[in-house]
């Protein structure tokens, strides 16, 4: 028996003896809770799965960039050597 298991137990049995010296700290008849983190808990897998599905597409992006950027640099090195050859720069 779990410690929370305990604490229901309590609860139901101060409840069905109406103390009120015993003040549970969660609701024991409640099982909103669990409900409510299984929503929360499928809600931050569907989050999840979002996410990671935009980081790949981000680091496609960013290697195709990346692909661009060396080209380019390439391009605009062999044009600077193009205009010392013919004595123009």
């Amino acid at each position: 028996m779990s410690h929370r298991d305990a604490e229901d137990l309590a609860a139901e049995i101060a409840y069905m003896q109406d103390d009120p010296s015993f003040h549970p700290r969660h609701n024991p008849k409640g099982k909103k809770e669990s409900k409510d983190l299984e929503s929360r808990n499928e809600r931050l897998e569907w989050i999840n799965e979002k996410l990671h599905k935009h980081i790949i597409k981000l680091e496609g992006d960013l290697i195709k960039e990346r692909e661009e950027h060396a080209r380019l640099k390439q391009k605009i090195d062999d044009l600077v050597n193009q205009y010392r050859n013919k004595g123009e720069l």
